[in-house]
């Protein structure tokens, strides 16, 4: 735990040192007071996994799963006109719920998608559940789908990928079965989806190159050179002032804003996360190891969706970065 621990606490005192450089300081204090509360929740996060261990991943996975299931099911009434204020839930055609905007919407419901798998794949759950929980995949498939956020499909993939190539040898026929089952129940329900013309065209649209693609791109060139030359970044926060237009990529915001080091350290500390989820999975067993898989899975999954993204202010991207440290349950615990 003392390598992460300080490697956030330079990354933090990175960001007070870039706050030296911004030219809008109330624009920048109000960034920093974000980051700042994120990475202490980091820390409070932790330290209750490491003292509660499996009790409080089991409250903080099935809560988050709640959580995503209502949301999904809004953004999915909401963006077929199935509910009032659909205004307000649809953003551009597409679903964010009560999110800031799609792009948010559909990446917090990958890591839930994939631990209601891990629920269908136990042994001993009943066949009643196991089709509760196939229906709650579908849902969240869905809404991931109607967010029409093309990075949100890439994290999807990924994640569900890497899901099942980390897959413990002796759990391999189970997941294999799931792989059946679930594109047996999917595929037919997800065509009948597509079949609109509306989802048709907006699909075509959102696989082809958009008009502001190349604004978004050249942003994120411009702060990556302005990052090269600005050592100490230009401040947080600071980018759309200077570039009017958001960078849509964390790395790219945290170099042009903190500098080289921070975007270093950043790195660094996701990379130690992923690493600490994985060998947290292959430790431990039974319950334990599912959530560390999920966790794993979508650190990995979210890590491509930050080249797209900035995603340094989710609160769902921090609360996987501090369960990644949660004390895993090891074979010959109590459990």
């Amino acid at each position: 735990m003392f390598i992460p621990i300080i490697f956030l606490l330079f990354f933090l005192i990175f960001q007070f040192i870039s706050l030296l450089f911004a030219k809008e300081t109330n624009i920048a204090l109000n960034y920093l007071a974000i980051t700042s509360y994120l990475i202490i929740s980091w820390f409070v996060l932790v330290g209750m996994g490491q003292r509660l261990e499996i009790s409080f991943l089991r409250v903080v996975m099935n809560g988050y799963l709640v959580s995503a299931v209502i949301s999904a099911v809004i953004g999915i009434l909401a963006y077929f006109h199935l509910i009032p204020l659909n205004d307000f839930l649809v953003m551009y055609g597409r679903a964010k719920a009560f999110f800031k905007d799609p792009n948010v919407f559909g990446p917090f419901l990958i890591m839930p998608s994939l631990y209601v798998l891990s629920l269908f794949e136990k042994e001993q759950v009943s066949k009643y559940k196991k089709i509760a929980y196939a229906l709650i995949f579908l849902t969240l498939l869905t809404a991931i789908l109607v967010s029409f956020s093309r990075a949100a499909w890439g994290n999807w993939t990924i994640s569900i990928l890497i899901y099942f190539i980390l897959t413990k040898k002796e759990f391999l026929q189970r997941k294999l079965k799931t792989i059946v089952t679930l594109g047996v129940l999917c595929i037919p329900i997800l065509i009948w989806i597509t079949q609109s013309e509306f989802v048709e065209k907006l699909f075509q649209s959102r696989l082809s190159i958009q008009g502001y693609d190349e604004s978004r791109f050249g942003t994120q060139k411009t702060a990556l050179l302005t990052g090269l030359q600005n050592p100490f970044g230009i401040g947080p926060g600071q980018s759309e002032n200077m570039f009017q237009m958001a960078p849509h990529s964390l790395y790219a915001r945290i170099l042009t804003e903190n500098g080289i080091l921070s975007v270093l350290l950043f790195v660094f500390i996701l990379v130690i996360s992923m690493n600490k989820a994985f060998k947290s999975y292959k430790q431990s067993f039974d319950e334990s190891a599912a959530y560390f898989l999920v966790i794993c899975a979508s650190l990995i999954g979210l890590a491509f969706n930050s080249i797209f993204i900035d995603t340094l202010h989710w609160r769902h991207f921090w609360l996987l970065l501090a369960l990644a440290w949660c004390a895993p349950l090891k074979r010959g615990d109590d459990g």
